[in-house]
């Protein structure tokens, strides 16, 4: 799982991007190396722009994609919780990543993508037209993948706008969603996490904004209660471009911990980097996987570095959060 100079340049070699002219081209060449069946790669906020007007976080992007495909072994599964498109979800923006993740998909890994704040279903489906085939909920963007100890939900928390070219911050769950996610939850037979875009604060009533109700009775909703508790083990959302954790899904006073993670960028701004989560019977571990700090834009090729950035990689990198398996945690209580 560690990524040296050597494979690292070879990966940049293999996903590389050009923004000249209009177009873009993008070169892969993987498809043969190992992979680990117990580990994931989260990835969130990739805010890739369409090659009209390039932005910097394509290239970002890249880089991140190719910090993965260096790993060895690789991650089995790529999970993207939402904002893949830049700004407005629009069409070139889905293109363009979809080029992008190329040398993903040829490498043999698993790639399943949810929507955020700045999607638009009906574009992204243009170029990923199978998710509304097998989605549970109609009308949304909602998958289900099972990995070797533990099973994901990807809910759909986009409140879509009616103008092309606004976007709605808040999250929220339709009522379908919100009673399909609460009957999966409650009958899963595997340790279960669920990762949307937002965070669950904002998963309340649209426009009320945020509030720590919202995360309880989300956390409930996923969770259970405590005489019907799920196996659900907590909850990964990006939105915020910033890695950390809570503990706060459920009541204190009922001695069960619901963790949720926030994720970082893979190049938009705040933290930059990716995670990596690893299976195991009783628990799941996501590491955060941080090279980069900025905001609200990268510094210039000739800039000095800033020292306040550097630190914040330095003291993120490596942070941990671990979701315990329920299930196994009720079977020994």
């Amino acid at each position: 799982m560690d990524i040296n100079r050597r494979e690292f340049l070879k990966s940049c070699a293999a996903v590389s991007v050009a923004f000249s002219g209009g177009g873009c081209m993008v070169m892969s060449g993987f498809g043969s190396l190992r992979k680990d069946e117990k580990l994931v790669a989260i990835l969130s906020d990739c805010h890739v722009g369409n090659w009209k007007s390039p932005k910097y976080q394509g290239e970002k992007f890249a880089e991140c994609i190719a910090r993965v495909l260096a790993l060895d072994p690789l991650p089995a599964k790529m999970l993207i919780p939402g904002d893949l498109a830049y700004l407005w979800g629009r069409k070139e923006d889905y293109e363009l990543a979809r080029q992008l993740l190329k040398p993903v998909v040829d490498a043999g890994i698993e790639v399943t993508i949810g929507m955020g704040n700045h999607d638009r279903r009906e574009n992204f489906l243009e170029y990923w037209p199978e998710y509304a085939d097998r989605s549970p909920v109609p009308g949304r963007i909602v998958s289900k993948v099972s990995g070797t100890h533990f099973d994901y939900i990807m809910a759909d928390t986009l409140d879509q706008p009616a103008e092309a070219d606004k976007w709605i911050t808040p999250g929220t769950l339709d009522d379908p969603q919100r009673e399909w996610l609460k009957a999966e939850c409650a009958a899963a037979k595997r340790p279960l996490l669920v990762l949307a875009h937002h965070p669950a604060c904002e998963l309340g009533t649209p426009g009320k904004g945020s509030t720590s109700a919202s995360a309880r009775k989300f956390g409930e909703l996923i969770m259970g209660t405590k005489d019907a508790p799920t196996n659900c083990c907590g909850y990964i959302h990006g939105h915020d471009h910033q890695w950390y954790v809570t503990r706060s899904l459920k009541h204190w006073s009922e001695g069960r911990i619901g963790q949720t993670a926030g994720l970082p960028s893979t190049g938009h701004w705040g933290d930059i980097g990716f995670c990596l989560l690893r299976e195991y019977p009783d628990r799941a571990e996501l590491t955060l996987v941080q090279y980069d700090y900025f905001s609200p834009k990268p510094l210039s090729a000739d800039a000095a570095p800033n020292p306040a950035w550097q630190a914040i990689v330095r003291d993120n990198d490596g942070k941990r959060c671990t979701f315990v398996s329920t299930l196994l945690a009720g079977r020994k209580g």
